[in-house]
């Protein structure tokens, strides 16, 4: 019988063990989750919304996401057939635009000035990137065997980027 009471209290000593261990872990994994998650923080984009608007006001169709600590309002213009994406920062300021649309809507200008230099390559996409440093026109053109990436200023300064050859 004493061998008996000496075996439970052997098994109550190391399940004591054990589970102090498994706490010890439990309670290490909560303290260390606390300290490496990012703490979550609703965000109120109202007046992003009503940046966007004044920035914007033909633009009916849009959304509002965040990144880094930035919003991000991508939208669709449907009145202008093009699409494109704003940044700002918490205060409603613009960061940077990417507007994209077609060749038709580059102006007339910059238009014609791709016709000089590449007169046989069509106009295929347009994306319009304007920031505090620059305004410029990323243009695409293409013909039946290659590909152009071409950049250009405001004032119709070309500059090609990179060349494909399709397959």
């Amino acid at each position: 019988h004493l061998k008996g009471i000496i075996l439970v209290n052997i098994i109550h000593y190391k399940n004591k063990k054990i589970m102090r261990k498994i706490l010890f872990l439990i309670i290490v994994s909560f303290v260390s989750t606390g300290i490496f998650a990012t703490p979550h923080r609703t965000i109120d984009s109202s007046g992003i919304q009503k940046a966007f608007h004044q920035d914007f006001p033909e633009v009916a169709h849009f959304k509002i996401y965040t990144s880094g600590g930035q919003y991000v309002v991508y939208f669709n213009d449907d009145a202008n057939h093009s699409s494109g994406r704003v940044y700002y920062d918490a205060d409603g300021n613009i960061l940077q635009t990417y507007k994209y649309y077609t060749g038709e809507q580059l102006p007339p200008f910059i238009r014609a000035r791709i016709k000089e230099k590449y007169d046989d390559k069509n106009i295929s996409n347009v994306t319009e990137i304007t920031n505090p440093d620059q305004h410029y026109y990323s243009i695409i053109l293409s013909d039946s065997k290659q590909m152009f990436i071409v950049n250009s200023d405001e004032k119709g300064n070309l500059q090609l980027i990179k060349k494909y050859k399709k397959a």
